[in-house]
Order: C-alpha cells, then sequence, then structure tokens
C-alpha cells in the first residue's frame, strides 16, 4: 500500500468518525428536545419505549464506532511499515506524550468519549425515568364522545 493510499483511507476514515459523533449528538439533542417537550409528561410505556429507541441507535453509533477504531488501527500499521514517507509524519494517534501518563491519544481519546457518552446516558435516564420535572405544560385532556 502506497503512503498516498494510506492518506487517502485514513481521510475518509476520519469523516465517518466525525460523522458519527456528529449522528450521535443530533439523536441526543432531539432526544433532549423530546424529553423536555413531551416525554416528561408522558406514560412509563411511552418514555421506556423512546429510551429504548434512544438505547438501539446509540448502540449501533458505538458499534460502528468500534468497527471505523480497528480500521483506524489498520491504517496505523500499515503507515509503520512504509520505509521513509515522503509526508514526514511518524504516526497518526499512537503517539503517547507525557501529559498522558503512558495512554496513547487514541486510548485518551476513547476513555474520554466514553466517559462523556456514559455520563450523558445515565443523566437522560435519570431525567426520562426518576426526576420529576416541576409544573406542567400540558392541559386537561378532555375525550369527545
Amino acid at each position: 500500500m502506497s503512503e498516498a493510499d494510506i492518506l487517502s483511507i485514513r481521510n475518509e476514515l476520519t469523516g465517518l468518525v466525525v460523522s458519527v459523533v456528529s449522528v450521535s449528538f443530533g439523536m441526543i439533542s432531539a432526544y433532549i428536545a423530546g424529553l423536555w417537550l413531551f416525554l416528561r409528561e408522558a406514560p412509563i410505556s411511552l418514555r421506556l419505549l423512546a429510551f429504548t429507541l434512544l438505547s438501539c441507535g446509540l448502540a449501533f453509533m458505538g458499534a460502528l464506532t468500534w468497527g471505523l477504531n480497528d480500521l483506524l488501527a489498520g491504517t496505523d500499521h500499515a503507515w509503520a511499515k512504509l520505509v521513509s514517507p515522503a509526508s514526514e509524519i511518524p504516526g497518526f494517534g499512537n503517539a503517547r506524550p507525557p501529559w498522558l501518563h503512558g495512554l496513547t491519544l487514541y486510548e485518551a481519546s476513547a476513555l474520554l468519549g466514553s466517559f462523556a457518552f456514559g455520563a450523558i446516558y445515565i443523566s437522560l435516564a435519570y431525567l426520562t425515568f426518576i426526576y420529576r420535572w416541576p409544573g406542567s405544560t400540558a392541559g386537561p385532556v378532555r375525550v369527545s364522545q
């Protein structure tokens, strides 16, 4: 594999990672809006359904990210096999700066992302099932016969 091939694949994979993160944040933002506007007063069955759909969507994005990580690691291995890259880039994310206390940039970003999405997920579960929202936006329900 040539240097240009590896850089091209790397660019495409990076774009996919950004897209996955963007879609994940879009899903979370839409859920927050739905929670504020509708779900906070919805019956438990509807809240459970909405949270299950969110969970499935985020699990899918997590699995996709896992697969992309393997592909990104593969580009690192291919890059390491190059004798003398013309771009003089030593590597992509496998550096271990001292301020990360032994973690690579990949490992640190994965750890940070896991903590962030874990905290957001737990917060949304709390807001969906436990938190008691103040006030009510819904008027009385009238059923006409």
